[in-house]
């Protein structure tokens, strides 16, 4: 079977329920990102140049 994202032609790995009614089989890149889709991710901001 064949991952649910239309570019990616990898094997699926897992099939993921997205909503009560739909569910995707995902390859394991997709799937590690809709994991962690819920994670907090701090930015970190750096100064260019001292003016």
């Amino acid at each position: 079977m064949k991952c649910s994202i239309s570019e990616c032609k990898e094997k699926a790995a897992e099939t993921v329920k997205i909503s009560f009614r739909e569910t995707r089989n995902l390859c394991m890149n997709h799937y590690k990102l809709f994991k962690n889709k819920d994670e907090k991710h701090l930015p970190s901001f750096s100064k260019a140049s001292k003016i």
